[in-house]
């Protein structure tokens, strides 16, 4: 919201020096010449504030798609939180939540930021951009209208590569950290606290209960290797 009305207080600077240009001030029989650099700087910095907005504002139109598209075709609408949207949010403890009856999916704040990071640079992600990834695939399939947790968790990591592509990571890097994702993040939880333990299950593996045998899982290559085995 900041970065919005300082722009429109640059944008309405511009606005009145051309506008002095043309409306002779009251008590001048004449207008005065716009000053040029003055006029410049306004209209720079008025670009300027608005194009963080306008970024965020093309980010979630482009999340919002992607995650309908994995939602199989639920609407879903991803809203990046800013400070004050945060401090006022009432799951604002949460990275990221969904309301599975609006199709409204909210990240806090600096964590649109994360994934943005993540898909202008995918080769050089951390695991924390790449978790700001998988948040948006579990958050989507929240909107796809499961509640449980940990069903929920396991459908996004079957995903995670299909998220990332969708996004424009290359296929081979996109499965590579999703299945960096499900070895060192998803099963170190299961040794973890209760906390974790909502969101984790033995069932979430290739061949178990969870398993959706989908066509581009994030599994395919350890389908590949267990029939080698035999």
């Amino acid at each position: 919201m900041l970065w919005i009305i300082a722009a429109a207080v640059f944008a309405w600077l511009a606005f009145r020096e051309v506008r002095a240009a043309r409306v002779p001030r009251r008590g001048y029989a004449q207008p005065r010449p716009v000053f040029k650099p003055y006029l410049i700087a306004c209209m720079a910095l008025s670009a300027g504030f608005a194009w963080q907005p306008l970024k965020y504002w093309r980010f979630e139109r482009l999340l919002s798609a992607k995650a309908t598209q994995l939602a199989d075709g639920r609407p879903a609408r991803v809203h990046c939180n800013s400070v004050a949207d945060t401090l006022f949010d009432s799951e604002q403890f949460a990275a990221g939540h969904a309301n599975i009856e609006t199709g409204q999916i909210v990240f806090q704040h600096g964590w649109c930021a994360t994934l943005m990071d993540y898909v202008n640079k995918p080769a050089s992600a951390s695991p924390e951009d790449f978790f700001a990834l998988h948040m948006f695939t579990h958050e989507s399939m929240h909107v796809r209208g499961e509640t449980n947790e940990a069903r929920t968790e396991c459908q996004a990591i079957q995903r995670d590569t299909r998220a990332a592509m969708l996004l424009g990571v290359p296929e081979a890097l996109a499965r590579k950290q999703a299945l960096d994702f499900y070895f060192n993040s998803y099963m170190g939880r299961s040794g973890d606290g209760w906390m974790s333990a909502q969101y984790f299950s033995d069932q979430c593996a290739p061949g178990k209960a969870m398993d959706e045998q989908l066509s581009d899982s994030t599994w395919l290559p350890l389908y590949s290797a267990a029939d080698e085995q035999f």
